[in-house]
């Protein structure tokens, strides 16, 4: 039976990947909120000219009052978009650890994602032109777990994709070499 102290140190242990104070704990470049506040503005326009012209078509055609409520989930969702995407990318983080890498995210629901060094199978740097034009990388490391199991770090500066890549391939290299 586990001690009160051991039990202690694993709910810690747990725990550290959502700790906002853990120095050990890297966050994603705040660019990032930059660069999805941009990728989004093309839907939020679209949205928004669609409640327009519902608005507009209302009022031309005489249609009933309750019609124009119909754009009101509409300018929720935008809204919410618009507070929450900041908060979003605060919320992402990952860890570098001896034998994996951890990664979180999640605001309401918290998601941490430990992939071990030796089971990964590929490692992709990804760019998208709105990443790019902000000096943004996307890392994805997969695994043979399938798609629950892979992990993508998105906002991250190219030299830091980089950094990753380079000691995910090295320590995976090695975990190998030792089966």
């Amino acid at each position: 039976m586990p001690t009160l102290e051991a039990a202690d140190i694993e709910r810690r242990m747990l725990d550290e990947p959502f700790s906002a104070t853990d120095p050990r704990t890297a966050r994603v470049s705040p660019k990032l909120v930059k660069a999805r506040f941009l990728g989004n503005l093309a839907w939020w326009t679209i949205f928004l000219l669609a409640c327009i012209a519902l608005h507009v078509v209302t009022a031309v055609f005489s249609w009933p009052w309750w019609v124009h409520l119909c754009a009101i989930p509409v300018y929720v969702l935008v809204a919410q978009s618009i507070l929450f995407t900041p908060r979003r990318a605060r919320a992402l983080g990952y860890l570098t650890r001896e034998n994996d890498i951890v990664f979180r995210q999640g605001i309401l629901f918290r998601y941490v994602t430990i992939v071990p060094y030796g089971r990964i199978q590929n490692i992709n740097i990804n760019e998208g032109p709105i990443e790019r034009a902000f000096g943004l990388s996307t890392i994805s490391l997969d695994t043979a777990g399938g798609s629950l199991s892979d992990v993508s770090i998105p906002g991250l500066e190219r030299t830091e994709a980089e950094r990753i890549r380079d000691l995910v391939t090295r320590e995976a290299h090695e975990k190998m070499a030792a089966l």
